[in-house]
């Protein structure tokens, strides 16, 4: 359940669980307001031809990761948890698999703000 932030910020801020798909359907989630303690699931759905590299924090004391592997499938599952305030972006990006020097990589980037 989102509860507002403190410290007379107007943001809403997320607490809980925070569940991310990419490719979202029309409107990707690239920045989001949580609170401390809270979890950051994110997937990264397998595209044709292409491999996600692993899910990197710049900043692994405000958002750390916990988990981040694989799947069978093709998509990549990374669990992350904000462990103090801050701002950290979590970044992957996705490799043309048949010929490394096909099309260019494209880079999936969510920032968080952790507050208290």
């Amino acid at each position: 359940m989102p509860t507002a932030a403190t410290g007379g910020s107007a943001r809403l801020c997320l607490s809980g669980t925070v569940t991310v798909i990419h490719p979202a359907a029309d409107n990707p989630l690239r920045t989001t307001c949580v609170h401390t303690g809270t979890t950051v699931r994110i997937t990264l759905e397998p595209l044709p031809n292409r491999r996600w590299a692993p899910v990197t924090s710049s900043n692994p004391k405000a958002v750390g990761l916990l988990d981040d592997h694989l799947e069978a499938d093709g998509a990549r599952s990374a669990t992350a948890r904000a462990a103090s305030a801050g701002t950290a972006t979590l970044d992957s990006a996705d490799s043309y698999t048949p010929d490394p020097h096909g099309p260019p990589s494209r880079r999936r980037h969510l920032t968080i703000t952790v507050v208290p």
